[in-house]
């Protein structure tokens, strides 16, 4: 069990609270962010949540889903509390500027590896989390908070988010009994309906024509797609609708890694999703361009045109033993 004393006196002395998490939310960082939210607001504090970009649109479902505002917060709270960003630049440029000069405490709950900078008066970070939910988790059992259905449901949406519904080697020992503890508190059936089963019908229509044009390298080992702007707008999808793209591509028995390239500005301006299975390890990966993530899941930022994008990953592709 985690040591939450630091982080508990620094909320007990904490009035007025910001809850933030790391730019392009994915499901752990929205799960996490709302229950830890709805437990600051038991407590009898004040509580803004902020995110720099929409929420996924599976977690519509989850209570106070719409709660969040994209506006950077103009006052100064007493307490910054980030969640599942390793980095404090991850909150979005705009509010790590505001973020970075205040005077405000700060702490951090996250399962990324990162180096401890002292920007955080306190954090909690565990590497082997299996998401920044089960940190949240532990948190509310620390604390002897009794969960709500919508808090439960905002930590399963976490952990289910990070480990591919429990699918994933990340779903470790933890994350299982976690998952069996919350299904006495939500109707658990429902919940996986509400998580699976809410895709658009124009989704399979985009995702036939990726894979026509998707490459495949090293005997089907490695497999590189991209996504552009113009699919997007003609098939009317928004770009958190098309991230279980790779993962379906994942699925393929052959493939060991995959390389999702989807266009951010046009043709300069491109975000890769690099995921992979077993043995192999993105994090190196995605840190030769400034990126990071899990060992099975993480990605980059890269500036230039698609081909010089397409070139670059091809060539690490080459040099990993799979």
């Amino acid at each position: 069990m985690s040591d939450f004393s630091r982080i508990n006196e620094i909320l007990e002395n904490s009035k007025t609270i910001i809850v933030a998490g790391h730019v392009n939310p994915d499901p752990d960082c929205m799960g996490s962010s709302l229950a830890v939210c709805s437990i600051l607001r038991s407590m009898g504090k004040e509580v803004y949540l902020y995110r720099s970009d929409k929420y996924p649109y599976n977690g519509a479902f989850l209570e106070n889903s719409d709660s969040a505002s994209e506006t950077v917060p103009d006052f100064e709270p007493d307490l910054y509390f980030i969640l599942d960003s390793a980095t404090p630049q991850r909150t979005g440029d705009e509010f790590f500027a505001k973020m970075s000069v205040s005077k405000s405490k700060k702490i951090l709950f996250d399962h990324h590896w990162h180096q401890d900078n002292g920007f955080y008066e306190a954090e909690v970070s565990d590497e082997g989390a299996s998401a920044t939910a089960a940190i949240v988790y532990r948190w509310a059992k620390d604390i002897g908070h009794e969960l709500t259905k919508g808090e439960a449901e905002d930590i399963c949406f976490g952990i289910f988010g990070d480990t591919g519904g429990l699918r994933y080697a990340s779903a470790d020992k933890e994350a299982l009994f976690i998952v069996s503890e919350l299904s006495e508190i939500i109707n658990y059936g429902e919940f996986c309906s509400k998580f699976f089963e809410t895709l658009p019908e124009n989704w399979f229509a985009m995702f036939a024509e990726v894979i026509q044009s998707m490459e495949k390298f090293r005997d089907g080992k490695v497999v590189f797609l991209k996504t552009s702007l113009e699919q997007l707008e003609r098939f009317r999808l928004s770009i958190d609708e098309i991230d279980p793209f790779v993962e379906e591509i994942r699925r393929i028995n052959s493939v060991r890694i995959v390389f999702r390239i989807r266009e951010v500005e046009p043709g300069k301006l491109w975000k890769f999703s690099v995921r992979s299975k077993g043995d192999v390890n993105c994090i190196p990966i995605a840190q030769k361009f400034g990126g990071g993530g899990h060992k099975n899941a993480a990605g980059f930022t890269f500036h230039g045109t698609l081909e010089e994008g397409r070139k670059a990953v091809i060539e690490i592709a080459e040099t990993l033993e799979l």
